[in-house]
């Protein structure tokens, strides 16, 4: 029997949802609700219930200096594998042996924000067709509602997660220092670009999943789509604008970092302006889009591409002031009470079955003898990445700074 697993609503106060990001990852209040267990059918917006947005410390005076640069215009070699993982953990293990192990626990919990629905069932669907005998047991949910309830659960002391999968990188760097990430080097992870490799030198946490934030549109609605972000302020977009909230949503945290320290907060005061609709999963803009119930969107690539596959009138376009590269990290706890089923998945990660598997689903595969869905590689996108340290003062900042210009 397999198990797939969604949040319910988190009835979560307010006073938990503040200290929670103010202080980026420290212990909130008690855990909320278990979620519910079954055959949960797919929805048809990866959108779940989730707290109202966070709160956060004051914003800085002026937004920061800029961190990072465009891809190189070629794809990096691939060099040799890294080296044996700090902290007493196994550097590497063989499968066969990993799988028997595996085995013999029998299940794992995977805990992931890293794409839609359908993505997220489709590595589980790979992953236990590789591996029979092993339950993989769920949750999707947006970056920062699965962070929060991760801390709820150290707080207790409940160990009920084995793999973390985020796609905000200071999560890691916020649990690193608190011991509770194991150190693996997963079999495989010599395949991946060494761009994307060792974004941890300990090996505590490796690149999980690749996308960007670009400009998404309905291609009913809009014949000549924005071609740069700055575009979005034009005052023809008023009323037609879709967002998601960095509240919420690690990819569209990522997105509004990037736009603060490329542009400087005027630019979300003029995009205010538009009165943009604002969601909470950064995959709300598609659903907006597809119902036609708003015409462009800052929006992930993924979701979009897969309902234009399917279909519906959307497509995106890549800004030619960069699209936001989203390197999403994958953990396993210390504690994990699975520790071989959760090495076998991390290690799943990094073969040429997950890698299929992502672009089958528009998603980005991680390894370069995979291509994407759409013929064009990371390598051939002029893209902008945050920092995970930018990331870890920079989003729960950009938040309050949100709630302040927008009113949500």
């Amino acid at each position: 029997m397999t198990y797939r697993r969604e949040f319910i609503k988190s009835a979560v106060s307010a006073s938990t949802l503040l200290l929670l990001t103010a202080c980026g990852g420290g212990s909130p209040t008690p855990a909320a609700p278990a979620p519910t267990s079954g055959g949960a059918p797919k929805p048809t917006s990866p959108a779940a219930a989730a707290p109202t947005p966070t709160t956060a410390q004051a914003a800085a005076t002026k937004p920061p200096a800029a961190t990072t640069a465009p891809a190189p215009t070629t794809a990096p070699a691939a060099t040799t594998a890294p080296a044996a993982a700090a902290g007493g953990a196994p550097a590497t293990a063989d499968l066969d042996q990993l799988y028997a192990e595996a085995k013999k626990e029998g299940r794992l919990t995977w805990w992931t924000a890293h794409y839609p629905q359908d993505a997220a069932d489709a590595v589980h669907d790979a992953f236990v067709a590789k591996y029979p005998g092993i339950e993989l047991e769920f949750i999707r949910q947006t970056a920062q509602v699965i962070y929060q309830r991760l801390n709820e659960n150290l707080k207790a002391g409940t160990h009920a997660v084995d793999v973390f999968a985020s796609t905000d990188e200071s999560h890691y760097l916020t649990l690193k220092p608190q011991g509770v990430l194991a150190s693996f080097t997963p079999p495989g992870v010599e395949n991946l670009p060494s761009a994307y490799r060792d974004i941890d030198a300990d090996h505590s946490y490796h690149v999980g999943a690749l996308g960007f934030v670009l400009i998404n549109y309905n291609t009913s609605k809009v014949q000549k789509p924005p071609q740069t972000w700055n575009d979005l302020l034009d005052p023809q977009w008023k009323d037609q604008i879709t967002l998601g909230h960095p509240g919420f949503s690690g990819f569209v945290g990522n997105w509004t970092v990037a736009m603060w320290d490329k542009y400087g907060w005027d630019y979300f005061t003029k995009l205010a302006q538009n009165n943009p609709k604002i969601g909470r999963s950064i995959n709300d803009t598609v659903t907006d889009l597809v119902a036609g119930e708003r015409f462009v969107g800052a929006g992930p690539d993924n979701y979009s591409l897969s309902q234009k596959a399917a279909g519906n009138p959307v497509d995106v376009q890549f800004p030619t002031d960069d699209s936001i590269l989203i390197v999403s990290p994958v953990g396993i706890m210390k504690d994990a009470p699975h520790p071989n089923a959760a090495r076998l998945f991390e290690s799943f990660y990094y073969s040429k079955e997950y890698s299929e598997t992502m672009a089958k689903t528009y998603n980005y595969p991680l390894r370069t003898d995979v291509p994407s869905a759409t013929g064009k590689g990371i390598d051939q996108v002029k893209w902008y990445r945050n920092k995970g340290e930018r990331l870890q003062t920079g989003i729960p900042e950009a938040v309050d700074q949100w709630r302040q210009t927008f009113g949500v």
